[in-house]
């Protein structure tokens, strides 16, 4: 019996596929390659196969053809035709993952300070690459010239803001970013520790000291600050108020609803007495609020007869 090729294999495989679901397959498969932009045309020859694959990247044909023999040389073009939206190794840069869901904090900032001196072995600090480090922790920018930042130290501020989320600020903090010397070619950027004076300041930056870190006092007139979108002033710190001073409430004191002069008496003196000592002791006591200048006992021995009222503020005159 003569054994079947490939091909008759195939064939045969689809022509015993009921109608019903061989459409369906059809269908798929149209509509797969139509989302994913790929047309692929096949050549079955005996044991081998020529393939062709077309894919619409971005308006641009781009075709593999005349691939045939193993099964791993069409995954390898598959691989490669699937891969375009990729960067090689070599072209990866700040270009490609920038804005995706950045986030840093001030703390985060400082903490990737390096020290006074480093020169990243050799390779070289420009002002940019340093602050783009800081704000970023992306290390490289330029295989060729690894020393090279993003973009100009006067466009950091600008770069951050656009493609990392962060925002302007009027007044510097420690570990915000900035860039100034805009009416040079190229400006400088550093990263703001604290004042020394008016439009003075301490700073951390690169290349100040050719193509390494430093920290040096800077004229930073003129120049613009950013920070991360995650970062908020701390509440400046408010005075804690003195306490007021206790009042003694046998010398003023306020009138509340069911205050009567023998309680205060007993609260003040430790004991009750009736008669001519109660009203003597009235006599001590000053409306400062209701009665103004008149005495409890005034108020006792006046038309209404009430003495004290809720709401009063009384005070003991020996």
């Amino acid at each position: 019996m003569k054994k079947k090729t490939k091909l008759e294999s195939i064939k045969d495989w689809f022509k015993d596929l009921p109608e019903s679901k061989l459409i369906i397959m059809i269908l798929a498969g149209v509509l797969v390659l139509f989302l994913i932009g790929l047309a692929i045309t096949l050549k079955i020859e005996g044991d081998k196969y020529s393939l062709e694959v077309k894919y619409q990247y971005k308006d641009l044909p781009i075709s593999v053809q005349g691939l045939g023999g193993s099964t791993e040389d069409y995954l390898e073009a598959m691989n490669r035709i699937m891969n375009l939206d990729q960067p090689a190794v070599e072209d990866e840069s700040e270009n490609f993952n920038r804005g995706l869901g950045f986030y840093t904090t001030i703390d985060a900032i400082l903490g990737r300070r390096l020290d006074d001196g480093n020169s990243d072995n050799g390779d070289g600090w420009q002002c940019s690459r340093y602050t783009a480090w800081l704000a970023t922790a992306q290390w490289s920018y330029n295989q060729q010239h690894p020393d090279y930042g993003p973009v100009n130290g006067k466009d950091i501020a600008d770069w951050l803001v656009k493609y990392y989320d962060f925002k302007y600020i009027d007044k510097p903090v420690e570990g915000a970013i900035g860039s100034g010397g805009f009416n040079t070619r190229y400006g400088h950027t550093a990263m703001y520790l604290y004042s020394t004076g008016d439009n003075t300041a301490m700073v951390n930056d690169a290349n100040f000291v050719p193509l390494t870190v430093a920290t040096h006092n800077m004229n930073i007139e003129g120049w613009v600050w950013v920070v991360p979108n995650s970062y908020e002033p701390k509440p400046e710190p408010q005075p804690t108020p003195e306490p007021e001073p206790e009042t003694d409430s046998c010398k003023e004191r306020n009138v509340y609803f069911g205050d009567t002069l023998g309680k205060i008496m007993y609260e003040c003196t430790g004991e009750i007495k009736w008669g001519e000592a109660m009203n003597d002791y009235a006599k001590h006591w000053y409306s400062a609020k209701f009665n103004k200048n008149l005495t409890v006992y005034d108020g006792w021995t006046s038309i209404n007869g009430v003495g004290l009222f809720a709401g009063d503020y009384i005070i003991y005159v020996p």
